[in-house]
């Protein structure tokens, strides 16, 4: 093949791979194949997270744990913790959405705002609905649902794992 050739076709690659139109990994294994394993294509086995995605990732985390405690652990009004619970809801939420769309990709700001949504629909459902359990079974499945739902559509096994178990677990919770 010549260069002219090979050189449009790696940059086709490259650009399935920048704008995600393949997995990653298909378009690095493209990329050896038609670079015969030169240095052209980038490897993604050494490379370190970057200072912004741990810090991002560090304070979600943050969050995440900060309002555990403002739930269980203060005599905060209800007023009070659901308004700050909701802005660390939409504050990961929209961190998670930026971060999926600039191709950061990574597992923590979606469990973040996955977790945080649980905490705060189940909290929800106490304050509501107090002596109903079943609206309470309702809400974690569903929460389940969209852990898987979100696993399958980003092919992420983690979600998809986390809402089958969920799922089982809360089938066994209500039978046993």
């Amino acid at each position: 093949m010549d260069e002219h050739r090979r050189k449009i076709i790696t940059n086709e690659i490259k650009y399935w791979k920048q704008n995600r139109l393949l997995p990653e990994h298909y378009c690095n294994f493209l990329l050896n194949l038609y670079s015969e394993g030169s240095s052209e294509a980038p490897s993604t086995l050494g490379k370190r997270p970057s200072r912004m995605k741990a810090l991002v990732s560090f304070i979600l985390v943050g969050l995440l744990s900060l309002s555990v405690f403002l739930f269980y652990f203060t005599e905060l009004s209800i007023f009070l913790q659901t308004a700050l619970i909701t802005f660390f809801g939409i504050s990961t939420l929209s961190l998670a959405l930026y971060l999926l769309k600039k191709s950061f990709f990574d597992l923590i700001p979606l469990l973040a705002s996955a977790l945080l949504l649980l905490i705060t629909s189940v909290q929800a459902v106490e304050i509501i609905l107090p002596n109903h359990p079943a609206s309470l079974y309702i809400v974690t499945a569903l929460n389940c649902l969209l852990w898987l739902a979100a696993g399958i559509k980003w092919t992420m096994v983690s979600f998809k794992l986390s809402g089958i178990i969920g799922l089982i677990v809360l089938v066994i919770a209500i039978f046993v």
